[in-house]
Parts: structure tokens; sequence; C-alpha cells
């Protein structure tokens, strides 16, 4: 079973079905227990109503005055209710003209307690008795015992326990029934966002989307928010592995061309076999284009683990434990004070960092050491004195580095971050640059953008959602 909804909608109906045995159980235990006590009070109520209506006669013998019975209907030839007083022999001494279908065997039981009959070996089922023993005092000191018996026809009575127990079945099915439908109603509602997460994933596949919709339920955000950092950081890597290969192409067009040009003018093997004295200055040559090949070869060998590097820095770890910028921060700060040491009349940089308490950026280390980086080593390239690094944190998290060195460009400083704008990267000392940084803060759906501070300097900002 591998739908969520059939899942749930099989546990509800198994608790449902079992609250439902358990409440049609309990609520006719419950019921029927209430109604025999009823009948036991009723009858019992009669018992009293003989007892105040006989009289102890001739010392031994007992006497129901009829007229004084709270029920009428124990002087009339009906049936369904019945009364009846035995001496200790179990003899008849008075019974009621009102008949019923079975009576009950009087069991020897203590004087003054009662007993209740509603299933007894050869009593029907129909019919329910109270037996009370009572004794007498005569005034020659005797002490006779009499049984008084109430049975009443339990017909109607089970009957109606009967036509309650089908009312409660039927009532809790419809409810269980009523309460079923509702409850796939829920399903339906509540499962909706995940029908939109799965409707928005295909399609992303097909390509008619690029992210998922994060309008959902805030259990759901989190989840829509790492899929959709994890498709940018996809198709930042595919981008970024793609760029890596167009600016290797372009950066080894220079090696290649050199090495065709003087593979064009370097004399053949077998040419370079029968040099004589006279050709002195030709074989110079062959020797001089032999460290042309080393070196551009040497070259283009750096060229490629220099674009290798950058396709490692660019596969970012989307989901990367949270991470504080300010270890990172101090540890770039001390390698560049020695790399930028101050010489004579020289000032020293100075770094200030302002990291709140818990701010913390879900960024691998390695990259946030590129990014950092090479935004403080061109802070400091530039002519920057003091540095500061402070962090910002509202609907998103922000890092802001100022400088107050010779800033960016007054026209378009945005054009430093598009491809094909910046420096040619093949050149000693160019680094990554800020396109390339631009690229790896990106891989994170990040943002960074770059301005100039109203008193001079540069400031560069990363946002991250």
């Amino acid at each position: 079973m591998n739908s969520i909804a059939a899942r749930l909608l099989l546990a509800a109906s198994l608790v449902l079905a079992t609250f439902v045995v358990l409440t049609y159980v309990a609520v006719k235990h419950s019921v029927h227990q209430r109604a025999e006590d009823a009948l036991n009070t009723k009858m019992q109520g009669l018992i009293y109503g003989l007892l105040g209506a006989s009289e102890l006669v001739d010392d031994q013998q007992i006497a129901v005055i009829e007229a004084e019975l709270p029920e009428q209907r124990l002087l009339s030839p009906v049936t369904g209710i019945y009364a009846e007083v035995r001496d200790s022999g179990n003899n008849i001494v008075w019974s009621s003209r009102s008949r019923v279908s079975t009576i009950p065997v009087i069991r020897n039981v203590p004087v003054g307690t009662w007993r209740y009959v509603n299933r007894d070996k050869g009593t029907s089922e129909e019919v329910r008795a109270l037996q009370f023993k009572a004794i007498y005092v005569s005034e020659n000191g005797s002490e006779p015992v009499f049984t008084f018996q109430v049975v009443e026809d339990a017909t109607e009575f089970s009957a109606t326990l009967a036509s309650f127990d089908r009312n409660l079945w039927v009532t809790l099915l419809l409810s269980a029934l009523a309460l079923l439908v509702v409850q796939l109603l829920v399903l339906a509602w509540g499962l909706r966002p995940l029908r939109r997460i799965g409707r928005d994933l295909q399609m992303i596949e097909s390509g008619e989307k690029e992210s998922l919709d994060t309008r959902l339920p805030e259990e759901l955000t989190p989840m829509a928010h790492s899929i959709n950092t994890l498709l940018n950081s996809e198709r930042n890597r595919h981008l970024r592995y793609r760029n890596v290969i167009e600016d290797l192409a372009h950066s080894l067009k220079t090696p290649l061309s050199i090495l065709r040009n003087h593979s064009d003018t370097t004399p053949s093997s077998h040419m370079a076999g029968k040099l004589t004295q006279s050709d002195t200055l030709s074989a110079s040559e062959m020797q001089s284009s032999t460290a042309v090949v080393a070196q551009q070869t040497e070259r283009m060998n750096d060229i490629i683990g220099y674009h290798l590097q950058r396709a490692q820095a660019g596969s970012s770890q989307a989901l990367a434990p949270p991470l504080s910028p300010l270890p990172t921060l101090e540890r770039l700060a001390d390698s560049l004070r020695k790399v930028y040491a101050p010489g004579d009349g020289q000032q020293a940089v100075k770094f200030e960092f302002s990291i709140d308490k818990g701010f913390n950026l879900r960024v691998n280390e390695a990259d946030l050491m590129e990014i950092l980086g090479n935004l403080l080593d061109n802070a400091c390239k530039y002519g920057a004195t003091a540095i500061n690094v402070r962090s910002r944190q509202g609907r998103t998290k922000q890092l802001v580095v100022e400088d107050d060195g010779r800033g960016f460009p007054d026209i378009n400083p945005e054009a430093l971050l598009e491809r094909g704008r910046r420096a040619d990267l093949t050149q000693e000392g160019q680094g990554v640059g800020l396109a390339l940084t631009t690229e790896l803060v990106e891989s994170y759906g990040g943002e960074l953008t770059i301005s100039n501070r109203p008193d001079g300097g540069a400031r560069v900002t990363i946002s991250f959602s």
C-alpha cells in the first residue's frame, strides 16, 4: 500500500471500527444494567407493599390484606406479573390471582437478603424475579419465616432492550459512516499541499516550472525551501560546469595557437638528423622551440588544474549544517595581515567583525572560506586600510563587507559580476574574482550585490534566504 491517503484511511477505519464496537459494548452494558436495576427497584417496592399488607395470625400463619396491595394487577387474572408468599416448608401461603409463564424456584437465602433472578436453571429468560426472606415474631415467642417472591414477565422488557440494541447498533454504524466520509474530506483537504508538491515536481521535470511553490503549511515550508535550494544548487552546478568548460576552452586557445605556430616553423625529424656545422642557427632555433613547447605545456597544465579547482569549489552542499562565519573571518584576517604586512610608512589593515550571536549560514566551510577570502583579499589588494564585516538578520540573512579603499568603478559597477566583463582568469594573481564568487554564492540560493559607500570605499552584500 503505497498511498499515504489509503494508509491513513485504513488506520482511521480500524480506529473507528474499534471505537464503534467498544462504544456499543459499553453503552449496551450500561443501559441493560440500569434497566435491570430499575426493574429490581420496582419489584422491591412490590415486596415492601406485600410486607405492609401482610400480618401474622394464629402465631404461625400470615394473612395478606389484598385491599392494601400497591399493585392492583395482582388481584386480576392477568398475565405479566405474579406475587406469592411461602412458609419455611416452601408451601404457598398466599398467591396473587395474576399469572406468569414461569415461576422461579425459591432458593435458601439468609433472612433479610434479596435475591434477584434474571437467569436461573429452570427459569425462562423472559421473566425476572425478586425473592426476600422475612422473619416474624409471634406473641408466644415463636419466629416463623416467610419468603416473599415477585415475578414479572420480561418479554416486553427484553424486547425493549433488544430494540434499543438494534437502534444503538444502527446509530453507531451510521455515525461511523458519516465520520468516515468526514475523514475522507479531511484527508483530501489535509493532503492537498502534498498533492500540490507532487504536481509541482512533475511540472519541474517537464520543464514547466523551475521551483516549488512555497505557499504551504508551516510543516511543509522547510521541505519546500530545501528542495528549491537543491534544485537551484543543481542548476547552478550545471551552469558552473558549463562556464568552467567554456573558460577552459577559451584559456587553452592561446597556448594551443603558440604550439601550432611553432610546429609549422620547426624542421621535421629526418631533416634535423642531417644538420651540418653551417646549420647551427637552425639547431638553436629548435632548442628554443622545445623550450616554448615545454613552457606552453606547463602553462596548459596549470590552466587545467586551476579550472578543475574552480569546478570543485562550485560543488556546494545545499543542505550544509549551520556554520558561524566568525571563525572563518578571524582565520582569514590572520592570514591577510601576514600577506599584506605594512612596509615603511604604511598603515596595517584593520579588521572589525560584528557578527551577531547565533548568526549561522548553511554554507560549506571551504566554500565560505573561498567567498569571504576573495572579498577580503580584493579589499586589501585595492588599498583598504579598514575592513568591516557585519551581520544582518531579518527576512534574509546578510553579511555586509565594507572597506575604505578605492571602491568600484562609478559607471555600472554591477558589470564586474557578469561573465565576460571581468579580467582574464589566466593572468597570475587574478584569483577567482567577483564573478566566480557570485556564482558560488548563487549556488546556495544566495545573492551578491556591490556598491560604493557614500564616504568612499566599497560595499559588498551577501544575502541568503
